[in-house]
């Protein structure tokens, strides 16, 4: 016999999954839904399928607005870039070996064009060979379910929810939940990118991840990436409004590595005001100079950024 508070919750999730059935761009300024329309209008004409994917679509539903703009395309997205490249008259980046473009438009935005596409891993932490996919195959590939859902473009179905593996579902119940077992040792980042997410939402890991996470980092998976790949990551954290929650999570795994995390090191991280190059600045502000330096050279950081980190700390 149902109760009261179990028909409200039973009509409550009912509401939910019509609200996501199809979401409107109206939260996004004039600007990017202009943008949006004039994809779908273009993967109309080319043939093609496109959608908004990944982070986009989750703030979307949280109700926020991002301006990382991902399309995948089911088809060449090659292609479909050039298409854009020539209405936008963008600039455009072209990576043929993964099918990817970066398109930077006249007022500085940039839309990201991906192929969608199949990943495999030769071995543990190496970057990926792709081959085209489908759409569903291309969200199987991510790393979480919450960034692992799309919105279509295409006219007839534009703002049509494709959620195949369960996201809004995670979104709803504050869980951070990766694809299959693998996840981190084929990507060992996404293990900062887990404590990102998972302080910057204030959401918890689904078991499984969190075990799989655990078992990753005593494996000491991150020998089987760069030094700079792990700072792509890295570099992330110290841009959040609030550098330390996500670096006491991840020291609290034993997932800090190349720069010290100590008491010391965490206060000046607290205490150290500015942009990224500040915040590494102090992490590194005990370092000795010429190990700052190599530290700094493993993480590929520009000469000028290198210059202005190491003037600060001597």
């Amino acid at each position: 016999m149902w109760t009261r508070a179990a028909c409200a919750r039973s009509i409550k999730n009912f509401i939910r999954e019509v609200e996501l059935k199809r979401l409107n761009f109206s939260l996004y300024p004039e600007s990017i839904r202009r943008i949006l329309r004039e994809a779908g209008a273009e993967a109309d004409a080319a043939g093609v399928r496109a959608y908004l994917v990944g982070g986009a679509v989750r703030d979307l539903i949280l109700g926020a607005v991002s301006t990382d703009i991902d399309v995948v395309v089911e088809g060449d997205g090659i292609a479909f870039a050039r298409r854009l490249e020539a209405v936008w008259k963008a600039k455009a980046l072209f990576h043929e070996k993964f099918r990817t473009a970066a398109l930077t438009l006249k007022e500085g935005m940039v839309v990201d064009v991906v192929t969608a596409r199949r990943e495999t891993y030769a071995r543990s932490g190496a970057l990926p060979d792709v081959v085209p996919a489908t759409l569903k195959e291309d969200l199987a590939r991510r790393d979480f379910t919450i960034n692992a859902m799309a919105l279509a473009l295409n006219t007839p179905e534009a703002g049509k929810l494709r959620d195949d593996l369960g996201g809004a579902r995670d979104l709803d119940a504050k869980l951070i939940r990766i694809m299959h077992e693998k996840s981190f040792t084929d990507d060992p980042t996404r293990i900062l990118r887990a404590a990102r997410y998972a302080v910057r939402f204030g959401f918890q890991f689904e078991a499984l991840t969190q075990d799989c996470l655990d078992q990753a980092v005593i494996a000491d998976v991150f020998k089987t990436i760069t030094p700079a790949r792990y700072f792509l990551e890295l570099r992330r954290i110290l841009e959040e409004k609030d550098p330390v929650p996500a670096m006491d999570l991840l020291a609290s795994w034993g997932a800090v590595r190349y720069v010290p995390y100590e008491a010391e090191d965490r206060a000046r991280l607290a205490a150290s005001a500015g942009d990224w190059t500040d915040r590494l600045g102090g992490l590194l502000d005990k370092t000795p100079v010429d190990a700052a330096r190599e530290i700094l050279t493993a993480f590929n950081v520009s000469r000028s950024a290198q210059k202005k980190i190491v003037q600060k700390n001597t």
